[in-house]
């Protein structure tokens, strides 16, 4: 729970599989949210493969709702098998703020529901199968809502570029300049 670098942006939050201590760790991850090198919160939210019960999971979801409502700061989602859930809690908290649903290899379908409310999605290994479902919505997803990740798997992001760049038919200089635009308006990063 510490910033060790003078450089490099960060997020802070406690994931739905790991909330044991959640109340004292959730004191923590609001110390640290404030430090302006965090630039996101999460990743949190849901997911129905956790051996904590979804009732503490939501309890400390909607901590972190406010806490980026709060600071002014995105939010990151872990969603597994809990889409209606997570999408409730955000509606019902009227959030405000950035929305991005990270690691995303769902149905077309529900990631139309997640556009439909203004939120991003981010693409990492999955798209390295052509045939997998978050290939399939990266194909036709708009420009401007998706970002691109390795979320620590042991491919290179260089990877995760080059495969998107296939998969949307871009240039790979284009798709970079996109992503970075996306980066600068939805972490308000003028670098």
């Amino acid at each position: 729970f510490q910033l060790h670098s003078s450089t490099g942006m960060y997020s802070v939050g406690l994931h739905p599989c790991y909330l044991d201590g959640c109340n004292e760790n959730m004191i923590i991850v609001e110390q640290i949210a404030t430090d302006p090198r965090v630039r996101a919160i999460g990743e949190c939210g849901l997911d129905r493969f956790s051996t904590t019960p979804l009732e503490q999971q939501s309890e400390v979801f909607l901590k972190h709702i406010t806490l980026a409502k709060r600071l002014r700061k995105p939010l990151i989602i872990h969603c597994v098998k809990a889409f209606d859930e997570v999408l409730q809690l955000l509606k019902a908290e009227q959030i405000d703020v950035p929305v991005i649903f990270h690691g995303y290899n769902k149905r077309v379908d529900i990631a139309r529901r997640v556009l439909d409310e203004g939120y991003y999605l981010s693409f990492g290994r999955a798209i390295l199968n052509f045939s997998s479902p978050a290939a399939s919505v990266l194909k036709t997803l708009p420009a401007d809502r998706f970002f691109l990740e390795t979320d620590a798997a042991s491919i290179s992001i260089e990877e995760v570029y080059g495969k998107a760049s296939e998969i949307r038919n871009t240039e790979l200089d284009v798709l970079i300049l996109q992503v970075q635009e996306n980066f600068k308006r939805v972490f308000k990063h003028d670098d």
